[in-house]
């Protein structure tokens, strides 16, 4: 991802604007992730997030340093966890779809991310054709490169989020979903353990023989909501069009 750059042959400007572009999509993507995690355990009735401070967008608040390496080299990964009481948790009556509702904030939100920036870099795109030659191009272009950027690092970060392996998003809401009796098995509690170890494994072995399965496999959980923003972006190119941009 990231470290790619120095080694593509791009000038050192290019390789300046890109490194720009990239940080501030990703910021955006991960900041909106874990904010929204922090914001809908508040909204539930939990008080932990925001007394830690983690109702912010302040990316620096949400930092991982595996994840946050992870998210530079390879274009997913995550944030620090958001530290929420389940207990706490009041706001309606089945404590299990509230914990599952927490989980999902995060990848809702790069949902929710993706779309409008999809948008609003389409809306640029056309800008910059329409105004390809005037003084403003090259600001508009910025402005679409930053929101196309942010669209893919969101779709990135969501999908791979939905892994059902520790500590991502996808394993906790599959937690929720399983009797009791597995989640307290030595089995599970097996697999809780040894599963990030195996994640980093299986990333360092994709990167080093340049076949990452864990890339396929996240392409693959991206496909269905890239094409839900696919179909929700039609009526806007065709606004951009009927107004002539």
């Amino acid at each position: 991802m990231i470290i790619n750059l120095f080694f593509s042959g791009y000038d050192i400007q290019t390789i300046i604007y890109m490194l720009i572009i990239f940080i501030i999509a990703l910021t955006l993507s991960f900041s909106i992730h874990e904010f929204m995690h922090a914001t809908v355990a508040v909204w539930l009735g939990d008080p932990t997030p925001r007394n830690m401070g983690r109702v912010t967008l302040n990316p620096i608040a949400h930092m991982d340093p595996i994840g946050t390496i992870l998210l530079l080299t390879a274009g997913f990964g995550w944030g620090k966890p958001v530290m929420y009481n389940p207990s706490n948790l009041h706001r309606f009556k089945n404590h299990r779809w509230m914990n599952i509702m927490v989980h999902l904030a995060g990848v809702t939100g790069n949902f929710l991310l993706g779309t409008v920036s999809m948008i609003l870099g389409s809306l640029f795109y056309h800008l910059v054709l329409r105004f390809s030659d005037a003084s403003f191009g090259i600001a508009l272009k910025a402005l679409s490169d930053v929101f196309l950027y942010t669209y893919a690092f969101s779709m990135m970060l969501l999908a791979f989020n939905l892994l059902p392996i520790p500590p991502l998003d996808g394993f906790h809401v599959l937690q929720e979903l399983l009797p009791y009796k597995v989640r307290y098995s030595q089995g599970y509690r097996n697999f809780e353990r040894w599963s990030p170890m195996i994640l980093m494994a299986i990333f360092f072995i994709g990167y080093v023989s340049r076949i990452s399965i864990l890339s396929k496999v996240v392409s693959i959980i991206q496909w269905p909501f890239e094409k839900i923003i696919g179909f929700i972006l039609i009526p806007f190119e065709m606004l951009f069009s009927l107004i002539g941009i």
